[in-house]
């Protein structure tokens, strides 16, 4: 129970200090001590979660005046020690095709809707890094709408061409 509190703490809040590690030893301290009960969950239910969790970091770490780069490792290595820290295997993620299945999208799209102020926050910083003209209000509101389905084809897009 202390685990899932946790998990819930760190998705919803915009203001934790804890939502975006860059310490090594945060990295690992996650890595040893954040497991969730995947055999209740299902493997594809929990890497669902963790991808969110990344997604959800990457923002809060941009609003947190990160560069969009380094808000990216620092999700990345978020997300692998999770994985690694839970025993979950990558390509359980994937179908044949080298999509991700279509249960784990559809979790992702539901679990990245919490962090959706944070995100909506974080669309002009990500525009403005990039040298960027603020995008319309319009633009940012369907970007920030689509930001689960964005972060999963990065995830795609990686694995394929690690796959060449």
């Amino acid at each position: 129970m202390k685990k899932i509190l946790l998990a819930t703490i760190f998705l919803l809040s915009h203001f934790s200090a804890f939502a975006v590690p860059t310490k090594p030893e945060q990295f690992e301290k996650l890595e040893n001590e954040f497991s969730l009960e995947c055999q209740k969950y299902g493997a594809e239910s929990c890497a669902a979660r963790f991808i969110s969790m990344a997604a959800c970091t990457y923002v809060f770490a941009v609003n947190q005046g990160k560069h969009p780069d380094e808000a990216m490792d620092i999700s990345d290595k978020l997300f692998v020690g999770i994985m690694r820290g839970n025993k979950i295997k990558p390509e359980i993620m994937f179908n044949k095709k080298g999509n991700i299945k279509p249960i784990i999208v559809n979790e992702v799209a539901e679990r990245t809707a919490f962090c959706k102020e944070a995100t909506e926050k974080a669309v002009p910083k990500l525009y403005k890094a990039r040298g960027m003209e603020e995008p319309s209000l319009e633009i940012q509101k369907r970007l920030t709408n689509s930001f689960g389905y964005w972060w999963i084809s990065t995830i795609e897009t990686i694995y394929m061409q690690g796959k060449k």
